[in-house]
Parts: structure tokens; C-alpha cells; sequence
């Protein structure tokens, strides 16, 4: 995206699985700060689980990480420059979060597409409508292309 790796000063990983936090210490060791939210905690010592052995990995410290609370998270955000919130959105694991910004954008990692949500049962669906709830038009996953909302 053109942005130096200088200007990183944080990290939020949406969910705990390798293909999305698998270099999280890393960064962290180059000086990027670890957002982690109040569901996300129990995860990242699980994350070892799902490294296959022939892949390095660092596992994750938890002591130096910037916890935040989903309920702080506009008033932190705008301390980092960014109108919006992160909200909790289960539905592909229950660490899953998604970050809304006020200008209508969603990060959503791995949440299954709105599309076929009401087929995938209550958290998926309850996850997309709070997206919806916060006016969002335009979905960025963390696979494939961007969605727009109807």
C-alpha cells in the first residue's frame, strides 16, 4: 500500500489462526504494538497448535501486548488517528473481530461472506448484522476481493 514499515505502529489481527497472526511476534520484535481484545486473549496460546512443524514460528508473548476492551476501542482508535470501532463478530471462530471505520469500510478476516450467513447459523448471521447496524458499505475480508453491503 505504499505505507513505510516505520509508519506501522500497530497491529490488530482479526482472528488467532497461522494464515493471520502467524507473524505477529515477529512484528512485534520490530517495534509494531499487538492490539488484543478482551476475546481474543485464550486464542493466541493456541495458535502453536496449528503450525506445522516444518514452518518457524515465534509463539506470541502475551505480557507486552496493548489490550483493549471493545467498549474503549473508538476512544483508542482516534488516539491512533482512526474514527470507528472494533467489534467482536464470531462466526468463523469466536476470537474473530472486525474493525469498522466510520467512513463505511469493514475489515472482516475470515467472517463467511454476508451472502450466505443466514445458512450458517445464529453467530455468523447475529455478526453480520451488527456490521450492517454500523452503516457499513464496503467489506474488505481477509480473502478475495471486497464486498459491498446492500
Amino acid at each position: 500500500m505504499g505505507i513505510p514499515f516505520a509508519e506501522i505502529t500497530h497491529l490488530l489481527v482479526t482472528h488467532y489462526h497461522p494464515d493471520h497472526a502467524g507473524l505477529a511476534q515477529e512484528l512485534k520484535q520490530k517495534g509494531i504494538k499487538l492490539i488484543v481484545l478482551e476475546n481474543q486473549s485464550a486464542a493466541i496460546p493456541l495458535l502453536k497448535q496449528y503450525i506445522k512443524p516444518q514452518y518457524p514460528y515465534v509463539e506470541i508473548t502475551l505480557h507486552d501486548n496493548v489490550y483493549v476492551h471493545t467498549g474503549e476501542s473508538r476512544a483508542f482508535l482516534r488516539g491512533l488517528g482512526l474514527d470507528g470501532e472494533i467489534i467482536i463478530t464470531p462466526g468463523h471462530s469466536d476470537d474473530s473481530v472486525t474493525l469498522i471505520l466510520d467512513s463505511g469500510i469493514a475489515f472482516t478476516g475470515d467472517l463467511p461472506p454476508a451472502s450466505i450467513a443466514e445458512y450458517l447459523g445464529p453467530p455468523a448471521l447475529q455478526s453480520w448484522n451488527q456490521i450492517r447496524a454500523h452503516n457499513v458499505q464496503i467489506v474488505y475480508p481477509g480473502h478475495g476481493p471486497f464486498q459491498r453491503l446492500k
